[in-house]
């Protein structure tokens, strides 16, 4: 069993006294906890991934990053990653270079976000947001398993002999 701390990263008051950190604040704060985290013994740190307000890590893989290279055992995790707005050949290369930093620490964890005012941000319609899921998610899996990946879907280009990671 692994016991850890994650947060989606809201930027609400807090609730004791009214008083509502920046969002520059906020996010160096979520980067301390995640440091005392490690220090307190923790085995997770996990942070989310959100694209409007009340949140602020909208870059789930720069902040792990950033923990990365202050902390050297506990395991960097996502308290989800948006695996329908995200590309998933970015995802891929993005958290392979992360575990690669993290000397092996990442976990990854998909969602398909449920805010509807951000699927057209990336291009992409909510009412296709469990196709398109299970669609990257199939991809991604493939992408890490196999050496090349001949590809074809429905939302995303195909590929065709492509050596990704």
């Amino acid at each position: 069993m692994q016991i850890g701390i994650f947060g989606v990263g809201d930027l609400n008051p807090d609730p004791h006294t009214g008083v509502a950190l920046s969002e520059h604040e906020r996010i160096h704060a979520i980067m301390t906890i995640g440091r005392h985290a490690e220090e307190a013994g923790f085995d997770v740190f996990a942070t989310g991934e959100h694209h409007n307000p009340p949140f602020v890590p909208s870059s789930p893989t720069t902040m792990l990053g950033y923990l990365a290279a202050r902390t050297e055992r506990i395991i960097l995790s996502t308290s989800t990653t948006l695996i329908t707005t995200n590309d998933p050949v970015k995802i891929a290369e993005d958290y392979a270079m992360l575990q690669h930093l993290a000397n092996g620490r990442v976990d990854l964890m998909l969602g398909r976000g449920n805010t509807a005012p951000v699927y057209p941000w990336f291009g992409k319609e909510i009412r296709d947001g469990i196709p398109l899921a299970i669609e990257n998610y199939h991809l991604l899996h493939r992408l890490w398993r196999e050496d090349v990946v001949d590809w074809e879907g429905r939302f995303r280009t195909s590929t065709s002999g492509q050596a990704y990671l």
